[in-house]
């Protein structure tokens, strides 16, 4: 009885937040599965801290340079003794359910007494109330004393625990709403704010705004943070299997992705600094007709999996695959005289994800929905290697413009960022195409960290910038496409060397050894005393693995993904000290 109550986290069935008009959201239709199981938060309490031991927590003393925002669902509660608190910023406890008749809660689901806000608080961790409305929105904003007292009742159960904020996550709200939806929003952040000057009103909105309910340019200056809902581009209904978040488009013929949708808003007028992207612990599973990509479902299964569901099963999930278009990975597997496919983010398809939020200057990520890795270490460690102080950019990568690898880039984009890789002393662009709209699209590339360093020229058409090379260490790229007509874009690699050491006192004796060298079925150790940092590149410069050691042993275990041979380049830091190093792969037995 208990597992099959904790396997529940993976088998909800979840349909569209984004991609089809006047379908329940993930988080409506997970809220109803779990309500319907009636198992009360104190019961989900117990079971979850039962059901497996706490993972260590990663301690090295690196700070959050941008927002993870997780959400934290009830029946997730007993889960937080997996949380590392260090790289959370903000926590929203899902959820106060609107009545939409008189404003009251159907339910707040232990609010009041649960100990993760508790010990979110203690660990200096922000605190939301998370405020749900799926339906009915006519009748709640229609009445004056409903919205006043949810405005009320907020503002005394935020006061009450001494949390800092409010999150609004109201879907599928009519068009003819989008107005009221607006002025209650400024009704509630005025009110908030006069009553707790330091609180946040946060907005969850929907990956795409299909009937431009979300008037975010009306809205920013009474919110403070909008939390894309980057998941459920493909759902439960789908006519064919893909991937639940998109990096770029998955096919020609549904081409909305994450890409996309941070560009719509952007251009919408929400301010880029209050902006998170909202990503998906979780996937989805399908039965489909054939074993291609993309195959069409059969509509007589489908279901979600957790991060954890997936993990916790390596004999169904033996053999991942990559969709490179929509930089996305994915299982399958036959199922009687069809098959199954499953769509879940892997560490290097979710790292791609984070990778997309810092270079569009975002204020962060969130989560749906913290718990959903329970008893994994590796998404916290992601999480420690992009968001933090101790993070480390790629000497080598690969750049595609909005459109990624496959299709055009989009209309309205407006971004810069700085390739800037950690302990390089010199940093060259090479461009392998290049086309944009003639004398309308622009990409200017400046030669240090800022657009105030000297600009090395500005590219459209179809005249590419080549190779460039930087005269330090660093490079500003700044693009921007007009309003109609796009191109097929571009991809570069870029490349640098490292500076051997940067230690003064170092000597060849304390640099790191890998061994054995050449290694077999992925698996070495680096011999070096202290916490590590080890990034892992295949000769075309892709980060194959990334991850950290923060053990004090002088001999640290390496396992990679299996199946890789040839030859690699491993890049070492510890503190300011930085290596690269050659390490041959051999074909398993």
């Amino acid at each position: 009885m208990l597992k099959s109550l904790l396997l529940s986290l993976a088998i909800g069935s979840c349909f569209l937040a984004g991609a089809q008009p006047n379908t329940p959201s993930t988080h409506a239709t997970e809220m109803a599965h779990y309500r319907d199981l009636n198992i009360s938060p104190e019961e989900w309490q117990n079971l979850n801290e039962r059901s497996t031991p706490a993972i260590p927590k990663t301690i090295d003393n690196c700070t959050l340079q941008k927002r993870v925002f997780g959400w934290h669902p009830y029946w997730s509660n007993g889960l937080e003794q997996h949380y590392d608190w260090s790289l959370l910023s903000d926590l929203s406890y899902f959820a106060y359910e609107v009545n939409a008749t008189t404003g009251q809660a159907i339910n707040t689901y232990n609010w009041a007494s649960a100990p993760v806000v508790t010990q979110a608080i203690a660990n200096g961790v922000k605190v939301h109330l998370c405020v749900t409305l799926f339906s009915n929105h006519a009748t709640f904003f229609g009445n004056a004393t409903a919205r006043q007292t949810l405005i009320t009742n907020l503002i005394n159960l935020v006061q009450q625990r001494g949390a800092h904020g409010v999150n609004i996550d109201f879907e599928a709200v009519p068009a003819a709403q989008s107005a009221n939806l607006t002025a209650f929003m400024i009704a509630l952040s005025t009110q908030l704010k006069a009553a707790m000057p330091q609180a946040e009103l946060s907005m969850a909105i929907p990956a795409v705004d299909w009937s431009a309910v979300f008037n975010v340019s009306a809205l920013h200056p009474y919110v403070d943070l909008f939390i894309i809902m980057g998941y459920d581009y493909y759902w439960g209904g789908s006519a064919q299997a893909g991937p639940t978040d998109p990096l770029y488009a998955f096919s020609s013929a549904y081409n909305y992705n994450l890409s996309r949708s941070i560009s719509y808003y952007l251009h919408a007028g929400a301010p880029r600094e209050k902006v998170l992207l909202g990503l998906p612990y979780y996937g989805r599973e399908w039965e489909t007709q054939s074993n291609t990509i993309p195959a069409n479902t059969t509509g007589n299964f489908h279901a979600s999996r957790t991060y954890k569901a997936v993990r916790d099963n390596p004999g169904t999930y033996a053999n991942r695959a990559f969709h490179t278009n929509s930089v996305s990975s994915y299982f399958i597997y036959p199922s009687g005289s069809n098959w199954r496919q499953c769509f879940i983010n892997a560490e290097q398809t979710l790292a791609r994800r984070y990778q997309l939020a810092l270079q569009r200057g975002l204020a962060g990520i969130g989560i749906w929905a913290l718990g959903y890795d329970a008893g994994y270490a590796e998404l916290w460690t992601l999480l420690r290697n992009h968001f933090t102080d101790c993070a480390v950019q790629a000497c080598t990568d690969t750049l595609y413009d909005g459109g990624g690898p496959g299709l055009n880039y989009y209309n309205n984009e407006n971004y810069t960022f700085t390739i800037a890789p950690q302990g390089a002393i010199t940093l060259s662009l090479n461009f392998q195409s290049f086309h944009v709209e003639s004398g309308f699209d622009t990409l200017w590339i400046y030669d240090g960290s800022s657009t105030a360093a000297p600009l090395l020229g500005a590219w459209s058409g179809t005249q590419s910038p080549g190779s460039i090379q930087a005269s330090g260490n660093s490079l500003t790229l700044r693009f921007k496409s007009d309003v109609s007509g796009t191109a097929p874009g571009w991809v570069a690699t870029y490349s640098c060397m490292l500076s051997d050491v940067q230690e003064a006192a170092d000597t060849p004796s304390k640099r790191p050894v890998l061994y054995p060298n050449p290694a077999q079925n992925g698996s070495f150790t680096v011999r070096h005393p202290g916490p590590l940092q080890l990034d892992i590149y295949d000769m075309q410069g892709r980060i194959i693995s990334r991850q950290a050691s923060n053990s004090s042993n002088t001999e640290h275990s390496v396992q990679l993904p299996n199946g890789l041979h040839g030859l690699f380049l491993v890049s070492i830091r510890q503190g300011q000290a930085q290596w690269t190093e050659r390490l041959l792969l051999l074909p398993g037995r």
